[in-house]
C-alpha cells in the first residue's frame, strides 16, 4: 500500500512539474487540473502496483517506462492531446522507475547493513 501512495504522490509532483512547463498561466488550478498531471498520477499508481509484484530492479525500471508510454499514448488516443506522448510517457516512466528502483535498492542495502553489522 505504501508503494501505491508513493506512486500517487510522485506522479502528482511529476505531472505538476511537466504541466508547469506547458501551461502559459501559472496558477495552481491551471497546473494541477491538466491532462498531463492526471496521466502522471495514473502512471504513478500503476507503477506502484507493478512495484509490489516485481522482484527484479531492471524489470521494474523497464516496466515503469512501458507503463508511462502506454498511459500517455492512450491519453493521446482518447483526447487528441498531442504533446509527443511517447517522449513524455518515457520521461515520466523513467522518473517513476528511478524512484521505485532507488526504494528497492535501499531496502536491500538496509538488510545488508543489519545482517552484517549487528551489534
Amino acid at each position: 500500500m505504501n508503494k501505491i501512495i508513493i506512486g500517487l504522490l510522485a506522479g502528482a509532483l511529476i505531472g505538476m512539474m511537466i504541466s508547469n512547463y506547458f501551461v502559459n498561466e501559472f496558477t495552481y488550478e491551471k497546473v494541477v487540473y491538466t491532462k498531463i498531471t492526471l496521466s502522471s498520477i495514473i502512471s504513478g499508481v500503476l507503477c506502484g502496483f507493478y512495484s509490489l509484484y516485481s522482484k527484479n530492479s531492471f524489470n521494474l525500471f523497464i516496466g515503469c517506462l512501458l507503463i508511462g508510454v502506454a498511459v500517455f499514448y492512450i491519453k493521446y488516443l482518447i483526447t487528441g492531446h498531442h504533446f509527443d506522448p511517447v517522449n513524455m510517457g518515457t520521461f515520466t516512466g523513467a522518473i517513476l522507475g528511478f524512484i521505485f528502483y532507488a526504494g528497492q535498492k535501499s531496502k536491500k542495502y538496509r538488510r545488508f547493513i543489519q545482517y552484517y553489522f549487528r551489534n
